[in-house]
C-alpha cells in the first residue's frame, strides 16, 4: 500500500488557508505551518476588498457553509470610487453595481482578521502555528523535508511557501529573486466612526475607496468600514445572504486612510523618531498643509499610525521544476495601488489546488503539472505587479504630470465610454 500524496504549506495567510481548504475538501493530505503563534498575532483590523476573481477562488475551494460565512462576515459593499483633488474638487466617479453579496461578481470588503477567522473554520488539525520554517532538504525516496526552528520536521510530496513577501522558502529555493524599493513612502492609520467623525469625513469616502492627488506628487487614499444591519434594503447596499447582520467577531467600524509620497518629501523629518506615532501624524500634516481641513482633522485624530517603504518584486523567469513552490506575495508581491496582492494569491490557490487534485488522482504527473502552473502564475502574477506599480506611478506623478493626470480623469469622466472602459481595464 503506497503512502498518500501529502502536502506541506509554509504560510496561513489567505492564499495558504485557501489553498489548504481546497485540499482538505478534496481528501488530500495537508499540512500548514505557521511562524505566528496564535491566529490573531499581527493581524491588524484593516480591511481588504475581495474582486470577484478572488471571490471564485474561494467559491471553488471552500466548503459551501465555509463560503456562506464568509458572505455573512463580509462588510457593506462600496458603491463607487472617487478621484478627487487635494480640495475634495471631483476628477473621476465611478458607480460600481449593486450586486448582491452573495455573488461572487460582488466585491467583497471584509476585514483581514475575520477572513482568517472563516479560512480557518474545520483546519484546527491542519494548521500549526508557533512553527517557524528554516530550510527544506531532499529525501532519499524523492520527497522534501521541512526544517523548523525549534528542531522539528515534517516530510511530504510537495512544499508550498505560501509564507510572503519575505518569504523563507523564496530565499531557499531562488536565492538571486528581489525585491526592490520603489522610492515611494507611506503611512497610514484607521479613526473609529462616531457622530463627530461621521460629520467631518467627506461623503464620497462612505461611497467606497476614495483616490486623493495632492500637490507634488502626494496621494492619499480613504475608504471607510461599515456594516449593514438586519435591514438589507438599505439603498445603494448589497443584501446579506440568508439575512441578518454580520456574524463576526470583528465588526469595528471606521475610516482608514494612508498617505504616500516619494520619499525625497519624507526627508526632512527621517532623523527624528518616524517610529513615534505623534512624530508620523505631524510628518502627514505637515505635507498636506494646503490640504481639505476635514482631511487633516481625520489625520490629527487617527490611531494605529503606521509607516512603510513600498516595495516591489522583480520579475523572474520560469526556474527549473521541483517538488517546492511558490504562490502569492512569496514570488509575485506587489505595491498596494492597485488592491490585487490578495485575489492575486487567491487565484494562485485555486489553481494550484486544481492541479494537485489532477496528480493525487494518478492523471498527471507532479511536477510536469507544476511546471504549467508556476509558467502561467509567473505570467499573470508578475501582470499584476507591472499594473501595481503603473498605478503607483500615475497617482505620484509631479508636474505636467500631475495636471496632465487630473485632466485626464477629468475627460474620462465627461465621456461614459471611456469611463466603462477604464473601469474595466
Amino acid at each position: 500500500m503506497t503512502n498518500p500524496f501529502k502536502v506541506m504549506i509554509i504560510g496561513a495567510g489567505t492564499g495558504g488557508l485557501c489553498l489548504a481548504q481546497g485540499l482538505k475538501a478534496d481528501g488530500i493530505a495537508v499540512e500548514v505551518f505557521e511562524r505566528e503563534r496564535t491566529p490573531t498575532d499581527r493581524q491588524g483590523g484593516y480591511k481588504l476588498t475581495i474582486s470577484p476573481t478572488g471571490n471564485r477562488a474561494l467559491k471553488e475551494c471552500l466548503p459551501e457553509s465555509v463560503f456562506q460565512k464568509l458572505v455573512q462576515s463580509s462588510a457593506r459593499v462600496s458603491q463607487g470610487v472617487s478621484f478627487l483633488d487635494e480640495r475634495l474638487k471631483p476628477l473621476l466617479t465611478i458607480d460600481l453595481p449593486n450586486t448582491d453579496l452573495g455573488s461572487v461578481d460582488c466585491a467583497r470588503p471584509i476585514s483581514r482578521i475575520a477572513l482568517r477567522q472563516v479560512l480557518l473554520e474545520g483546519l484546527d488539525d491542519i494548521v500549526h502555528f508557533g512553527k517557524k520554517f528554516v530550510c527544506f532538504d531532499d529525501t532519499p525516496e524523492g520527497q522534501v523535508t521541512a526544517r523548523f526552528e525549534d528542531g522539528t520536521t515534517t516530510t511530504g510530496d510537495l512544499l508550498v511557501g505560501a509564507d510572503g513577501a519575505n518569504s523563507y522558502v523564496r530565499a531557499r529555493l531562488l536565492p538571486y529573486t528581489r525585491r526592490v524599493e520603489t522610492g515611494v513612502m507611506a503611512v497610514s492609520g484607521k479613526i473609529g466612526l462616531n457622530e463627530e467623525v461621521r460629520a467631518v469625513t467627506p461623503s464620497a469616502i462612505f461611497r467606497g475607496p476614495t483616490l486623493m492627488l495632492g500637490p507634488r506628487g502626494s496621494f492619499l487614499f480613504a475608504n471607510a468600514m461599515e456594516y449593514e444591519d438586519a435591514d438589507a434594503s438599505v439603498p445603494g447596499s448589497c443584501p446579506q445572504a440568508n439575512g441578518g447582520a454580520v456574524p463576526s467577531d470583528d465588526r469595528e467600524e471606521y475610516v482608514m486612510w494612508g498617505f504616500s509620497a516619494r520619499r525625497e518629501r519624507f526627508a526632512p523629518f527621517l532623523n527624528r523618531d518616524s517610529s513615534n506615532a505623534e512624530a508620523l501624524k505631524t510628518m502627514v500634516l505637515t505635507l498636506m498643509k494646503d490640504w481639505d481641513p476635514g482631511l487633516r482633522w481625520l489625520i490629527q485624530n487617527s490611531s494605529a499610525i503606521s509607516t512603510f517603504s513600498v516595495k516591489t518584486a522583480v520579475p523572474v523567469p520560469a526556474w527549473e521544476t521541483r517538488n517546492v513552490t511558490l504562490l502569492g506575495d512569496a514570488l509575485h508581491n506587489m505595491t498596494p495601488f492597485q488592491g490585487m496582492g490578495a485575489n492575486a494569491a487567491l487565484r494562485d490557490a485555486a489553481a494550484l489546488r486544481r492541479v494537485l487534485v489532477s496528480v493525487d488522482h494518478g492523471e498527471s504527473p507532479l511536477l510536469e503539472s507544476l511546471a504549467t502552473y508556476e509558467r502561467e502564475m509567473i505570467e499573470y502574477g508578475f501582470r499584476a505587479v507591472r499594473a501595481s506599480l503603473a498605478n503607483m506611478r500615475l497617482v505620484h506623478s509631479k508636474g505636467i504630470g500631475r495636471e496632465l493626470t487630473k485632466l485626464g480623469f477629468r475627460l474620462i469622466n465627461l465621456f461614459p465610454r471611456l469611463k466603462e472602459k477604464f473601469t474595466n481595464r
